[in-house]
Protein backbone atom coordinates (compact mmCIF):
# COMPACT_ATOMS: atom_id res chain seq x y z
CA UNK A 1 0.00 0.00 0.00
CA UNK A 2 1.26 3.49 -0.81
CA UNK A 3 1.62 6.07 1.89
CA UNK A 4 2.47 9.68 2.65
CA UNK A 5 5.92 10.91 3.57
CA UNK A 6 6.60 12.95 6.67
CA UNK A 7 9.01 15.26 4.87
CA UNK A 8 8.91 17.15 1.62
CA UNK A 9 11.13 16.04 -1.20
CA UNK A 10 14.65 17.37 -1.68
CA UNK A 11 15.57 17.43 1.98
CA UNK A 12 12.70 19.68 3.07
CA UNK A 13 11.58 20.14 6.67
CA UNK A 14 10.27 17.31 8.79
CA UNK A 15 6.49 17.62 8.54
CA UNK A 16 4.81 17.77 11.94
CA UNK A 17 1.69 19.78 11.06
CA UNK A 18 -0.77 17.03 10.12
CA UNK A 19 -3.58 18.73 12.07
CA UNK A 20 -3.44 21.54 9.52
CA UNK A 21 -3.24 19.27 6.48
CA UNK A 22 -2.12 15.74 5.73
CA UNK A 23 0.03 14.75 2.74
CA UNK A 24 -1.79 13.06 -0.11
CA UNK A 25 -1.64 9.28 0.13
CA UNK A 26 -0.19 7.55 -2.95
CA UNK A 27 -3.22 5.25 -3.23
CA UNK A 28 -5.53 8.26 -3.15
CA UNK A 29 -3.57 9.92 -5.93
CA UNK A 30 -3.76 6.72 -7.99
CA UNK A 31 -7.55 6.65 -7.59
CA UNK A 32 -7.82 10.27 -8.71
CA UNK A 33 -5.53 10.23 -11.74
CA UNK A 34 -7.93 8.60 -14.24
CA UNK A 35 -10.41 11.40 -13.62
CA UNK A 36 -7.93 13.96 -14.94
CA UNK A 37 -7.74 12.17 -18.31
CA UNK A 38 -9.67 13.22 -21.46
CA UNK A 39 -11.95 10.18 -21.42
CA UNK A 40 -13.16 11.18 -17.93
CA UNK A 41 -13.91 14.81 -18.75
CA UNK A 42 -17.67 14.60 -18.25
CA UNK A 43 -19.58 17.02 -16.03
CA UNK A 44 -21.62 15.09 -13.46
CA UNK A 45 -24.51 17.48 -14.11
CA UNK A 46 -24.64 16.48 -17.80
CA UNK A 47 -26.99 13.52 -17.68
CA UNK A 48 -27.61 13.45 -21.45
CA UNK A 49 -24.29 11.73 -22.33
CA UNK A 50 -22.19 8.81 -21.08
CA UNK A 51 -19.18 10.78 -19.72
CA UNK A 52 -21.48 12.90 -17.60
CA UNK A 53 -23.35 9.89 -16.31
CA UNK A 54 -20.04 8.16 -15.49
CA UNK A 55 -18.97 11.14 -13.40
CA UNK A 56 -22.34 11.18 -11.64
CA UNK A 57 -22.02 7.46 -10.81
CA UNK A 58 -18.51 8.00 -9.44
CA UNK A 59 -19.75 10.79 -7.20
CA UNK A 60 -22.69 8.70 -5.98
CA UNK A 61 -20.36 5.82 -5.13
CA UNK A 62 -18.00 8.23 -3.41
CA UNK A 63 -20.84 9.60 -1.30
CA UNK A 64 -21.53 6.12 0.04
CA UNK A 65 -17.86 5.67 0.97
CA UNK A 66 -17.75 8.99 2.80
CA UNK A 67 -21.03 8.23 4.61
CA UNK A 68 -19.56 4.92 5.79
CA UNK A 69 -16.81 6.87 7.55
CA UNK A 70 -19.42 7.99 10.11
CA UNK A 71 -21.49 4.80 10.02
CA UNK A 72 -24.38 6.72 8.51
CA UNK A 73 -27.78 5.07 7.96
CA UNK A 74 -28.75 4.17 4.40
CA UNK A 75 -31.11 7.14 4.15
CA UNK A 76 -28.45 9.69 5.14
CA UNK A 77 -27.43 12.29 2.56
CA UNK A 78 -23.95 13.50 1.61
CA UNK A 79 -23.36 16.99 0.24
CA UNK A 80 -19.88 17.68 -1.11
CA UNK A 81 -18.49 21.18 -0.61
CA UNK A 82 -15.34 23.09 -1.56
CA UNK A 83 -14.06 22.92 2.05
CA UNK A 84 -14.99 21.97 5.57
CA UNK A 85 -15.48 25.65 6.38
CA UNK A 86 -18.06 25.86 3.59
CA UNK A 87 -19.71 22.71 4.95
CA UNK A 88 -19.95 24.38 8.36
CA UNK A 89 -21.56 27.42 6.77
CA UNK A 90 -24.14 25.36 4.91
CA UNK A 91 -24.97 23.38 8.03
CA UNK A 92 -25.40 26.33 10.37
CA UNK A 93 -27.30 28.52 7.95
CA UNK A 94 -29.49 25.63 6.88
CA UNK A 95 -30.29 24.41 10.39
CA UNK A 96 -30.83 27.78 12.05
CA UNK A 97 -33.91 29.53 10.67
CA UNK A 98 -34.62 32.94 12.16
CA UNK A 99 -35.06 32.98 15.90
CA UNK A 100 -33.67 29.53 16.72
CA UNK A 101 -31.33 29.69 19.74
CA UNK A 102 -27.76 28.74 18.81
CA UNK A 103 -25.33 27.12 21.25
CA UNK A 104 -21.65 26.79 20.40
CA UNK A 105 -18.59 25.78 22.39
CA UNK A 106 -15.90 28.36 23.04
CA UNK A 107 -13.27 26.24 21.26
CA UNK A 108 -14.97 25.64 17.91
CA UNK A 109 -13.15 26.19 14.64
CA UNK A 110 -12.85 29.81 13.54
CA UNK A 111 -15.23 29.23 10.64
CA UNK A 112 -17.99 28.25 13.08
CA UNK A 113 -17.36 31.10 15.50
CA UNK A 114 -17.42 33.67 12.70
CA UNK A 115 -20.66 32.22 11.40
CA UNK A 116 -22.44 32.32 14.74
CA UNK A 117 -21.44 35.96 15.19
CA UNK A 118 -23.33 36.62 11.98
CA UNK A 119 -26.28 34.64 13.29
CA UNK A 120 -26.20 36.74 16.48
CA UNK A 121 -27.01 39.75 14.34
CA UNK A 122 -29.82 37.94 12.54
CA UNK A 123 -32.38 37.49 15.31
CA UNK A 124 -30.63 34.55 16.98
CA UNK A 125 -29.79 34.24 20.65
CA UNK A 126 -26.23 32.85 20.69
CA UNK A 127 -24.74 31.20 23.77
CA UNK A 128 -21.01 30.52 23.99
CA UNK A 129 -20.54 27.38 26.08
CA UNK A 130 -17.49 27.14 28.38
CA UNK A 131 -14.98 24.31 28.55
CA UNK A 132 -12.84 23.13 31.43
CA UNK A 133 -9.06 23.35 31.70
CA UNK A 134 -8.69 20.28 29.47
CA UNK A 135 -10.93 21.63 26.73
CA UNK A 136 -13.93 19.45 27.59
CA UNK A 137 -17.42 20.90 27.33
CA UNK A 138 -19.00 21.61 30.70
CA UNK A 139 -22.10 19.44 30.44
CA UNK A 140 -23.88 21.28 33.23
CA UNK A 141 -23.48 24.51 31.25
CA UNK A 142 -24.91 22.83 28.15
CA UNK A 143 -27.92 21.53 30.05
CA UNK A 144 -28.52 24.90 31.69
CA UNK A 145 -28.38 26.62 28.30
CA UNK A 146 -30.82 24.12 26.81
CA UNK A 147 -33.26 24.65 29.66
CA UNK A 148 -32.91 28.44 29.42
CA UNK A 149 -33.54 28.35 25.68
CA UNK A 150 -37.02 27.03 26.41
CA UNK A 151 -37.40 25.68 22.88
CA UNK A 152 -35.54 23.38 20.48
CA UNK A 153 -32.13 24.85 19.75
CA UNK A 154 -29.13 24.25 17.49
CA UNK A 155 -25.85 23.08 19.00
CA UNK A 156 -22.52 23.24 17.14
CA UNK A 157 -19.90 21.14 18.93
CA UNK A 158 -16.84 19.53 17.36
CA UNK A 159 -15.90 15.95 18.19
CA UNK A 160 -12.15 16.57 18.59
CA UNK A 161 -10.44 19.91 19.00
CA UNK A 162 -7.89 20.83 16.35
CA UNK A 163 -5.48 22.60 18.71
CA UNK A 164 -5.40 20.70 22.02
CA UNK A 165 -6.98 17.39 21.04
CA UNK A 166 -9.80 17.28 23.57
CA UNK A 167 -12.34 14.56 22.73
CA UNK A 168 -15.84 15.60 23.66
CA UNK A 169 -18.22 13.27 25.60
CA UNK A 170 -20.32 12.46 22.56
CA UNK A 171 -22.77 10.04 24.18
CA UNK A 172 -23.60 12.43 27.01
CA UNK A 173 -24.03 15.34 24.60
CA UNK A 174 -26.28 13.24 22.37
CA UNK A 175 -28.47 12.29 25.32
CA UNK A 176 -28.94 15.94 26.31
CA UNK A 177 -29.76 16.93 22.75
CA UNK A 178 -32.39 14.18 22.47
CA UNK A 179 -33.93 15.15 25.79
CA UNK A 180 -34.35 18.78 24.71
CA UNK A 181 -35.14 18.24 21.03
CA UNK A 182 -31.95 20.01 19.98
CA UNK A 183 -30.29 19.59 16.59
CA UNK A 184 -26.57 18.90 16.79
CA UNK A 185 -24.07 19.93 14.14
CA UNK A 186 -20.69 18.30 14.72
CA UNK A 187 -17.39 19.24 13.11
CA UNK A 188 -15.90 15.76 12.82
CA UNK A 189 -12.89 16.77 10.74
CA UNK A 190 -10.19 15.80 13.24
CA UNK A 191 -11.91 12.82 14.84
CA UNK A 192 -12.68 10.32 12.12
CA UNK A 193 -9.11 9.40 11.13
CA UNK A 194 -8.40 7.75 14.49
CA UNK A 195 -11.72 7.24 16.24
CA UNK A 196 -15.39 6.46 15.66
CA UNK A 197 -18.04 9.09 15.08
CA UNK A 198 -21.56 7.92 14.31
CA UNK A 199 -24.26 9.95 12.61
CA UNK A 200 -27.49 9.83 14.57
CA UNK A 201 -29.99 7.40 13.12
CA UNK A 202 -33.57 6.85 14.20
CA UNK A 203 -32.56 6.84 17.85
CA UNK A 204 -30.80 10.25 17.42
CA UNK A 205 -27.88 8.99 19.53
CA UNK A 206 -25.24 10.88 17.57
CA UNK A 207 -24.92 14.20 15.75
CA UNK A 208 -27.62 15.08 13.25
CA UNK A 209 -25.19 16.48 10.70
CA UNK A 210 -21.41 16.06 10.49
CA UNK A 211 -18.73 18.09 8.71
CA UNK A 212 -15.82 16.20 7.16
CA UNK A 213 -12.71 17.16 5.20
CA UNK A 214 -10.62 15.14 2.75
CA UNK A 215 -7.29 16.79 3.42
CA UNK A 216 -7.31 15.78 7.09
CA UNK A 217 -7.54 12.13 5.92
CA UNK A 218 -4.59 12.02 3.49
CA UNK A 219 -6.97 13.03 0.73
CA UNK A 220 -6.91 16.05 -1.60
CA UNK A 221 -7.26 19.65 -0.54
CA UNK A 222 -10.29 21.49 -1.87
CA UNK A 223 -13.16 19.18 -0.93
CA UNK A 224 -15.27 18.73 2.20
CA UNK A 225 -18.62 17.16 2.94
CA UNK A 226 -21.73 17.31 5.06
CA UNK A 227 -23.23 13.99 6.07
CA UNK A 228 -26.78 14.51 7.33
CA UNK A 229 -29.55 12.31 8.61
CA UNK A 230 -32.64 12.10 6.44
CA UNK A 231 -34.48 15.37 6.00
CA UNK A 232 -31.61 17.66 7.01
CA UNK A 233 -29.59 17.95 3.79
CA UNK A 234 -28.77 21.50 2.64
CA UNK A 235 -31.12 22.83 0.01
CA UNK A 236 -28.55 23.02 -2.79
CA UNK A 237 -25.75 20.76 -4.03
CA UNK A 238 -22.10 21.66 -4.71
CA UNK A 239 -22.14 25.41 -4.01
CA UNK A 240 -19.66 26.60 -6.63
CA UNK A 241 -20.75 25.00 -9.88
CA UNK A 242 -19.39 21.81 -11.46
CA UNK A 243 -18.56 19.08 -8.94
CA UNK A 244 -14.83 18.19 -9.11
CA UNK A 245 -15.10 14.47 -9.73
CA UNK A 246 -11.41 13.73 -9.22
CA UNK A 247 -11.33 15.41 -5.80
CA UNK A 248 -14.50 13.66 -4.69
CA UNK A 249 -13.17 10.27 -5.83
CA UNK A 250 -9.98 11.02 -3.89
CA UNK A 251 -12.02 11.88 -0.80
CA UNK A 252 -13.79 8.53 -1.05
CA UNK A 253 -10.56 6.56 -1.38
CA UNK A 254 -9.10 8.42 1.61
CA UNK A 255 -12.23 7.53 3.59
CA UNK A 256 -11.90 3.84 2.68
CA UNK A 257 -8.24 3.84 3.72
CA UNK A 258 -9.04 5.64 6.98
CA UNK A 259 -11.62 3.02 7.92
CA UNK A 260 -9.23 0.16 7.18
CA UNK A 261 -6.31 1.77 8.98
CA UNK A 262 -8.13 3.46 11.86
CA UNK A 263 -7.09 1.07 14.64
CA UNK A 264 -3.49 0.85 13.45
CA UNK A 265 -3.24 4.62 12.99
CA UNK A 266 -4.67 5.26 16.45
CA UNK A 267 -2.18 2.89 18.11
CA UNK A 268 0.74 4.29 16.10
CA UNK A 269 -0.09 7.93 16.82
CA UNK A 270 -0.90 7.34 20.49
CA UNK A 271 2.52 5.74 21.01
CA UNK A 272 4.32 8.53 19.17
CA UNK A 273 2.46 11.25 21.05
CA UNK A 274 3.45 9.69 24.37
CA UNK A 275 7.05 9.44 23.15
CA UNK A 276 7.07 13.08 22.06
CA UNK A 277 5.68 14.32 25.38
CA UNK A 278 8.12 12.20 27.38
CA UNK A 279 11.03 13.47 25.32
CA UNK A 280 10.08 17.13 25.54
CA UNK A 281 9.28 17.05 29.25
CA UNK A 282 12.62 15.36 29.96
CA UNK A 283 14.72 18.09 28.35
CA UNK A 284 12.60 21.25 28.73
CA UNK A 285 12.06 22.32 32.35
CA UNK A 286 8.78 24.10 33.01
CA UNK A 287 7.03 22.78 29.90
CA UNK A 288 3.24 22.56 30.19
CA UNK A 289 0.88 20.30 28.31
CA UNK A 290 -2.34 21.88 27.08
CA UNK A 291 -5.22 19.45 26.71
CA UNK A 292 -5.81 15.94 28.01
CA UNK A 293 -3.19 13.19 28.04
CA UNK A 294 -5.78 10.79 26.59
CA UNK A 295 -6.91 13.14 23.85
CA UNK A 296 -6.69 13.00 20.06
CA UNK A 297 -3.85 10.69 18.97
CA UNK A 298 -1.14 12.63 17.16
CA UNK A 299 -2.02 15.97 18.77
CA UNK A 300 0.26 17.59 21.33
CA UNK A 301 0.04 21.23 22.38
CA UNK A 302 2.66 22.56 24.80
CA UNK A 303 3.58 25.87 26.39
CA UNK A 304 7.26 26.73 26.78
CA UNK A 305 7.79 29.12 29.68
CA UNK A 306 9.31 32.45 28.69
CA UNK A 307 9.39 31.63 24.98
CA UNK A 308 7.65 33.28 22.05
CA UNK A 309 6.70 30.27 19.94
CA UNK A 310 6.57 32.19 16.65
CA UNK A 311 10.13 33.42 17.20
CA UNK A 312 11.26 29.92 18.10
CA UNK A 313 9.90 28.55 14.82
CA UNK A 314 12.20 30.95 12.95
CA UNK A 315 15.10 29.04 14.53
CA UNK A 316 13.63 25.71 13.42
CA UNK A 317 13.49 25.84 9.61
CA UNK A 318 13.99 22.07 9.44
CA UNK A 319 10.73 21.42 11.36
CA UNK A 320 7.28 22.13 9.91
CA UNK A 321 5.01 22.67 12.90
CA UNK A 322 2.76 25.45 14.11
CA UNK A 323 1.70 27.68 16.96
CA UNK A 324 -1.96 26.69 16.58
CA UNK A 325 -4.77 26.60 14.06
CA UNK A 326 -3.70 27.35 10.50
CA UNK A 327 -6.89 29.38 10.04
CA UNK A 328 -5.86 31.79 12.82
CA UNK A 329 -2.10 31.89 12.31
CA UNK A 330 -2.09 35.30 10.60
CA UNK A 331 -4.52 37.02 12.98
CA UNK A 332 -1.97 38.29 15.49
CA UNK A 333 -4.33 37.25 18.29
CA UNK A 334 -3.72 34.58 20.94
CA UNK A 335 -5.41 31.24 20.36
CA UNK A 336 -9.06 31.42 21.40
CA UNK A 337 -8.81 27.74 22.31
CA UNK A 338 -5.94 28.23 24.74
CA UNK A 339 -7.50 31.30 26.33
CA UNK A 340 -10.75 29.34 26.76
CA UNK A 341 -8.70 26.75 28.67
CA UNK A 342 -7.51 29.51 31.02
CA UNK A 343 -4.12 30.47 29.57
CA UNK A 344 -3.21 34.14 29.47
CA UNK A 345 -1.99 35.76 26.26
CA UNK A 346 1.70 35.35 27.12
CA UNK A 347 1.32 31.62 27.71
CA UNK A 348 -0.80 31.24 24.59
CA UNK A 349 1.84 32.96 22.46
CA UNK A 350 4.42 30.62 23.98
CA UNK A 351 2.65 27.47 22.76
CA UNK A 352 3.50 25.00 20.02
CA UNK A 353 1.16 22.52 18.36
CA UNK A 354 2.53 19.23 17.06
CA UNK A 355 0.48 17.25 14.56
CA UNK A 356 1.94 13.78 14.05
CA UNK A 357 0.82 11.64 11.13
CA UNK A 358 0.60 8.22 9.59
CA UNK A 359 4.13 8.45 8.18
CA UNK A 360 5.78 9.94 11.27
CA UNK A 361 8.39 7.68 12.89
CA UNK A 362 9.97 7.39 16.33
CA UNK A 363 13.18 8.74 14.80
CA UNK A 364 11.26 11.79 13.55
CA UNK A 365 9.93 12.43 17.06
CA UNK A 366 13.40 12.12 18.60
CA UNK A 367 14.83 14.44 15.97
CA UNK A 368 12.19 17.06 16.73
CA UNK A 369 12.88 16.90 20.47
CA UNK A 370 16.63 17.27 19.90
CA UNK A 371 16.23 20.21 17.49
CA UNK A 372 13.90 22.14 19.80
CA UNK A 373 16.16 21.57 22.80
CA UNK A 374 19.18 22.71 20.81
CA UNK A 375 17.38 25.83 19.54
CA UNK A 376 16.34 26.79 23.06
CA UNK A 377 19.87 26.34 24.40
CA UNK A 378 21.18 28.92 21.94
CA UNK A 379 18.60 31.58 22.75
Amino acid sequence: MGGPSTATGGGGPLYLDHLASTPLDADVLAAMLPWFQPDHAGNAQSAHHAPGRAAARAISQSARAVAALVDAPADATVTFTPSASEANRLALQGLAPAGVPVLVSAIEHDSVLRLVEGLRGADHAVTLLPVDGQGLLRLEALEAALVEAGRPALLSLMAANNEVGSLQPLAAVGALCRRHGTLWHCDGVQRVATGPLTLGGKDRSGPDIITLSAHKLYGPQGVGALVARAGLAPARPWPWGTPPTALIVGFAEAARLALRRRDDDRAHLSALTARLWAGLSAVLPGIRRNGPADGLPGCLNVTLAGVDAADLLLDLPDLALSTGSACRSASGQPSHVLTALGLDATAAFGSLRFGLGRGTTAADVDQAVARIAAALRTR
